[in-house]
């Protein structure tokens, strides 16, 4: 969940490979950030490979968690974060109350 101005705007979740990254599922209890949590199993830098934005109508449990009506407008990020090799280490996926975000790109 993430907030701003005491509403949610946004609800994500990542995939990791666990074979990949033995350890990673306790790394991300202990500290909340993802990449601390990485460089903690190993992976000192990433990027992001790819990132794609959809327009999408709110299912009914992303319009629980973001406060909206089901059938309301979300943006959809699905992006790949890749090791310094390239090989993958996280995908992820973000939903954003289309109402209460301005996402810009650069």
């Amino acid at each position: 969940h993430r907030q701003a101005d005491q509403q949610p705007i946004a609800v994500f979740e990542s995939i990791f490979p666990l074979t990949r990254l033995p350890g990673i599922a306790d790394a991300l209890q202990e500290v909340s950030s993802v990449t601390e949590a990485l460089r903690r199993c190993g992976i000192a830098d990433y990027t992001r490979a790819s990132t794609r934005l959809t327009a999408m109508r709110a299912t009914a449990t992303q319009a629980l968690h973001l406060q909206l009506a089901q059938g309301d407008p979300v943006l959809k990020s699905t992006g790949l974060n890749v090791d310094e090799a390239g090989q993958p280490v996280e995908y992820g996926r973000t939903f954003f109350a289309g109402d209460r975000v301005t996402l810009t790109l650069g």
